[in-house]
């Protein structure tokens, strides 16, 4: 019964790190798609050099 519970807790062990592996490379392709789709939410100062280099032109 050892050798059973312990490579039942392996298994759980694997399946939750595949698991939340599989979470933070969905939050990052989300994020990174959000941040492309809005790019001048968060960052001011990359908005604002953009909108004085275009005002140069």
């Amino acid at each position: 019964m050892k050798g059973n519970s312990a490579l039942a807790i392996a298994v759980c062990i694997a399946c939750f790190l595949i698991g939340y592996l599989a979470y933070l490379s969905a939050a990052f392709f989300v994020d990174l798609f959000i941040e492309r789709a809005v790019p001048c939410q968060n960052t001011a100062e990359v908005c604002a050099q953009q909108e004085r280099s275009q005002k140069d032109r």
